[in-house]
């Protein structure tokens, strides 16, 4: 399994079409047709500001460090807006000249996404700087959507200040006021490394005393995994959690790569069931040739388990006990059957339909020079998009393959 492994993730770093199977025999290409031409798209959504010209060049200067823009108002699709807060966002974007902003209306905004629409009083503008071609963020969402994991907005638009393109921006629902406003929870907190709470925010109606309680019954999802085993854990851990929910999630994030996962997600207690579930959150390092602990300590904490990353130690336990393990390749199996040849196409195809207006402007697509992938074309797009198609239905057969000789 590791060998097969390496092999996948060295075909993704040197984008082959072909890789060695573990017998040996090379895998032919898959020849499905992707239709990646003109769709006629229309850019979706345009965020214009001005700023004073000392601040403007502030904001493209300064790296590592927060600053807040004093913009009153903005235009969002033809609409003026009045501003409450506006600010850039993030950690490593911030090394970047187009930076990720986090902004507060005064009132709802309305945004497009296809046949979609949404009204956002607060909302963030990533600027994908670290996303290759501007795409994996966008693919990731789409097929947690088609699982039933991910249900933030998001939808591209073009940041304009002082009448100049920023270039390309993705606008994304805030986890937290999908969490507290959409689905009515009392808390939600974020995780991180060695699930630690970064962060935790109750709604206006929670009272102290309630969101302790949710704050013990996360720290209890931990406890459980030292104080009980096997069936026992596994209904431990369904009075707080739905555990199968978060094996999809975990599975889905096995099947795309995904480098660094364990501190980018959100728990939220859901009303309905009364415990916690996820939100997904960051997928620009989607197709990593190693976990963000690395491949040796990976494989020693839990062998050739087929789960990428041990950094968490739920996700070890899932691992590690038989029976949770089980139930865990049920999950992998039910994402594997749902995210079919024909669901993979149609998310490559409506990615690069939305991509194609963006990309097909010289002065938006120029901003590609600031951002770390600095080779972001039209041609490029369509190889690599064709690549990622191939690449997770070659993922997808090879587990359904290991599944089926485990017997699951």
């Amino acid at each position: 399994m590791n060998l097969k492994l390496k092999t996948i993730c060295l075909a993704l770093i040197f984008l082959s079409l072909v890789r060695t199977n573990s017998n040996g025999q090379g895998m032919q290409e898959d020849t499905t047709h992707l239709d990646l031409e003109d769709t006629g798209m229309m850019i979706e959504n345009v965020i214009s500001m001005n700023l004073l010209e000392i601040e403007y060049n502030n904001l493209q200067s300064t790296t590592g460090e927060k600053v807040e823009l004093r913009a009153r108002q903005i235009v969002i699709n033809g609409d003026t807006v009045k501003t409450e807060e506006i600010k850039t966002r993030g950690q490593s974007t911030l090394m970047f000249k187009r930076k990720s902003l986090s902004i507060k209306l005064k009132s709802k905004a309305r945004f497009r996404h296809g046949d979609k629409d949404e009204s956002l009083k607060e909302f963030y503008l990533l600027n994908l700087s670290m996303d290759k071609y501007y795409c994996r963020n966008r693919v990731a969402f789409e097929m947690m959507d088609t699982l039933g994991i991910f249900h933030l907005f998001y939808s591209y638009g073009e940041l304009k200040i002082n009448g100049r393109t920023e270039g390309i921006c993705m606008i994304l629902e805030r986890p937290e006021d999908w969490a507290l406003k959409h689905k009515k929870s009392p808390v939600i907190i974020r995780r991180g490394y060695d699930h630690k709470i970064d962060k935790i925010k109750a709604d206006n109606k929670t009272d102290r005393k309630d969101a302790k309680v949710y704050l013990n019954n996360y720290k209890q999802i931990y406890k459980d995994l030292g104080d009980y085993e096997g069936e026992e854990l596994y209904s431990a851990l369904m009075e707080h959690i739905d555990i199968d929910y978060y094996m999809k999630w975990l599975a889905f994030n096995y099947l795309v790569h995904n480098g660094d996962y364990s501190d980018e997600v959100f728990f939220y207690i859901d009303p309905k069931i009364k415990k916690f579930r996820i939100i997904p959150w960051d997928y620009d390092d989607i197709f990593a040739a190693n976990p963000h602990e690395g491949v040796k300590q990976r494989n020693k904490i839990i062998g050739d388990k087929m789960i990428f990353s041990s950094e968490d130690l739920l996700d070890k336990k899932i691992a590690n006990d038989p029976y949770l393990y089980k139930i865990y390749l049920e999950r992998l199996k039910e994402v594997l059957e749902t995210l079919t040849p024909d669901v993979l196409k149609q998310v490559i195809e409506n990615t690069y339909a939305e991509l194609y207006p963006y990309y097909s402007n010289k002065e938006i697509i120029s901003n590609v020079q600031f951002d770390y992938y600095k080779d972001a074309d039209m041609k490029n797009l369509k190889i690599y998009l064709s690549r990622i198609y191939l690449i997770l239905n070659d993922f997808r057969n090879s587990y359904l393959h290991d599944l089926s000789r485990q017997g699951s």
